[in-house]
């Protein structure tokens, strides 16, 4: 099955090499291309022993993944007296959040497949990661991506205050950093993903982004909030190119600036976050283009300290009747010496029928009773939203509901004041 994973998509037979021009990415022909599978009898091993033997080992996959020469698809499965448990590790430049559902789901039809000894046939591949590229560069010089230039450049002209620190740390580094998680039940996770957004037509990360815009703005005692957003970056920006199927890198990065008061209303600020995101033009694709690939490329601007990257649900994606989640660890994913780049990065997902979140810090930098804290002040701000939506019969609409989105906030009651008035 992964044989096949390897053969059927292009980006897993990649490889990064150095030459005189640069770092050049190619694909390796599929003859030159073998799956990297091992499995490891650790029958016998204590629990205890066997956590640590299995992070010992994930450890060490992970690390073993090479850039120059590849594979960047390793697996090993781990024997034990449980139950087997099965890693894969497949380097990040060539894989992103919805590569691995395709990878997972690709991977639960072919297992199912040779388990009964039939040919692995996969769904039809969209554009390959080549076909994309080379279709982003010519987008890339157009007209219509330099209608965003003057948003993107409003929004790397504002000045973000620092965020408050209990130490100055001289480089931030992944071996510093440490994660402090939080959790909804799985009636408040319910209510997140459905009954919360009737009021005001929002979508999760609207919701969550209010909770966090409210908890860092508590915290800083300042209105506006810098956050670096992650969207999955497939957006049909290239009219006949479709890369709902293609597994590779595609992540779009881009800061968002909110500008909330708890003062105003819990009502209030969603609507304003809700409106904020919206006016993002293509989800924020077109920022990272613009920066790197356009004739016009700019200097880096605006920095937000903090990150958030909601991720989604993976509960279908990894419970099948084949597998499920295994609680081992699977390994450091990121080299200790890399630089962390973000004081806070927030993470979210839905797992478990649970929205679990993280925040990774650094240890150098904030003391954990810190970040606790405001992990707190997070969930609290998120359940009282919640609460308030769950609680809220009426719907209220902005201007993103309609064709309106030049139109202003209050601009919006006014209409809707003078049609209550003429319906009266």
């Amino acid at each position: 099955t992964l044989q096949a994973l390897m053969e059927h998509h292009d980006a897993l037979r990649m490889v990064y090499r150095e030459e005189r021009e640069g770092i050049i990415q190619t694909y390796l022909p599929v003859s030159e291309c073998k799956a990297s599978f091992e499995i490891v009898d650790l029958y016998g091993t204590d629990e205890d022993m066997l956590k640590s033997q299995i992070q010992r080992l994930a450890d060490q996959l992970q690390s073993s993944l090479d850039l120059k020469n590849g594979p960047l698809l390793k697996a090993e499965q781990y024997r034990t007296e449980q139950g087997d448990h099965l890693l894969i590790a497949v380097h990040h430049l060539v894989v992103d959040g919805v590569s691995w559902r395709i990878l997972l789901e690709d991977f639960a039809s072919g297992y199912k497949q040779a388990q009964q000894q039939n040919s692995i046939v996969l769904p039809q591949k969209t554009h390959s990661f080549k076909d994309w590229a080379e279709a982003l560069s010519t987008f890339a010089q157009s007209e219509e991506l330099k209608k965003q230039a003057d948003y993107w450049a409003q929004a790397d002209a504002e000045e973000l205050r620092p965020l408050p620190k209990d130490h100055e740390p001289t480089k931030r580094l992944v071996k510093h950093t440490a994660a402090v998680k939080c959790e909804l039940t799985e009636e408040e996770t319910a209510q997140l993903l459905t009954d919360v957004h009737h009021p005001y037509g929002t979508e999760i990360n609207d919701i969550l982004l209010s909770a966090l815009g409210l908890t860092i703005g508590e915290w800083t005692e300042n209105g506006k909030v810098g956050i670096n957003l992650e969207g999955h970056g497939r957006e049909e920006i290239i009219p006949n190119v479709n890369i709902s199927r293609t597994v590779g890198w595609f992540t779009a990065q881009y800061p968002l600036i909110l500008q909330i008061s708890k003062e105003d209303g819990v009502s209030s600020v969603i609507k304003t976050v809700k409106e904020t995101v919206r006016r993002v033009p293509d989800k924020g694709v077109g920022y990272g283009i613009l920066r790197y690939l356009s004739s016009d490329e700019t200097e880096k601007g605006v920095t937000p300290e903090i990150s958030f990257n909601y991720l989604g649900q993976f509960d279908n994606e990894v419970k099948t009747e084949w597998f499920e989640p295994s609680p081992y660890d699977m390994g450091r994913q990121v080299s200790e010496e890399s630089e962390a780049l973000y004081a806070l990065s927030f993470s979210g997902m839905v797992t478990g029928g649970r929205f679990v979140i993280s925040c990774s810090y650094n240890q150098e930098e904030y003391e954990r009773s810190t970040v606790e804290a405001q992990m707190q002040r997070f969930k609290d701000n998120l359940l009282m939203i919640i609460r308030h939506c769950t609680a809220k019969e009426e719907k209220e609409f902005t201007p993103s509901d309609f064709s309106a989105q030049d139109l202003e906030m209050d601009e919006m009651g006014d209409i809707f004041d003078m049609l209550e008035e003429n319906l009266t």
